[in-house]
């Protein structure tokens, strides 16, 4: 089934709400004014968790469609320096979304197909999601030139 853009905006927003995990919002400088990272989820698969996986879901906000392949989605906990990658293919057009699965247990409703697959267990409380335009790892605790990142719960970057 494909959901409206819109109403899994407001599904996961109600969920990560209702599970305790909403992000106060916060400011960002992004390098990129196309692709951003519009939402993270950690603690898919938990006990009570809404979704049964993990993912970052990408926007595209620019008017043109950018081709992703050989760009990466990289997590790091709140204070680590050491970034776990998942590789990106593929064309995001202008308006639309890019859903990366991660890693994910037994509770929880199953994610729409996701554009991107990867095995990441991240934290539903800290950490850190970077955007890169390329597959190699990042390194130390706040890396630079990047395309987007988002930091959440107690994340030192």
């Amino acid at each position: 089934m494909k959901l409206n853009p819109r109403f899994w905006n407001l599904l996961v927003i109600f969920a990560m709400v209702a599970s305790g995990l909403a992000l106060p919002p916060q400011s960002a400088a992004a390098v990129s004014t196309n692709i951003v990272i519009s939402q993270v989820y950690g603690g898919g698969g938990n006990t009570s968790a809404p979704f049964t996986n993990d993912f970052i879901e990408l926007f595209n906000l620019g008017p043109v469609a950018v081709d992703v392949t050989g760009w990466s989605v990289q997590y790091a906990s709140s204070t680590g320096s050491s970034w776990q990658v998942t590789n990106l293919i593929g064309t995001i057009q202008p308006g639309r979304y890019y859903l990366v699965r991660e890693s994910g247990g037994a509770t929880g409703v199953p994610l729409p197909t996701p554009d991107a697959i990867g095995t990441i267990n991240m934290s539903g409380s800290n950490g850190k999601v970077a955007l890169v335009n390329s597959i190699v790892a990042l390194s130390g605790t706040c890396p630079t030139g990047l395309v987007d990142m988002v930091g959440y719960g107690s994340a030192n970057c």
